[in-house]
């Protein structure tokens, strides 16, 4: 979400300086990316559950797995791999084309729009405007 542009010029000018998530966290680029990928396969798999018309219970069963893990598949816990969530929105009806094309059009991808984010950092001591 984009802020206002005079409230930005004057928390700038108070002190404040602007950066990218990425950057706030010290992540590289390669760590950004497989973020974003993770973001755009879940949204995809959620997706594709609500597309068949089932629940996750209901998809779990179709995976043959527990509704708990296809939960953390959906919610982002950090032990599914980038593989399960591909994997797991093809056995629910997913094509190879919106598998490659979710993560082409995710909204968040890197480089596309860094800056959108208007994440600020606080400078020592500062009071947020």
């Amino acid at each position: 979400m984009k802020m206002d542009p005079q409230k930005k010029a004057r928390l700038e000018a108070a002190g404040f300086r602007f950066t990218t998530v990425s950057e706030w966290l010290g992540l590289s680029q390669a760590e950004s990316h497989r973020i974003e990928i993770g973001l755009a396969l879940r949204a995809l798999l959620r997706e594709v559950r609500k597309r068949a018309g089932l629940t996750q219970a209901q998809a779990a069963r179709r995976l043959k797995t527990s509704q708990s893990r296809f939960s953390k598949m959906e919610n982002g816990d950090p032990s599914v791999s980038l593989d399960l969530l591909i994997t797991s929105a093809l056995g629910l009806g997913a094509t190879f084309r919106e598998v490659g094309e979710a993560i082409a059009s995710w909204p968040g991808e890197p480089g596309v729009d860094d800056k959108s984010s208007d994440a600020p950092v606080e400078r020592a001591g500062a009071k947020a405007a």
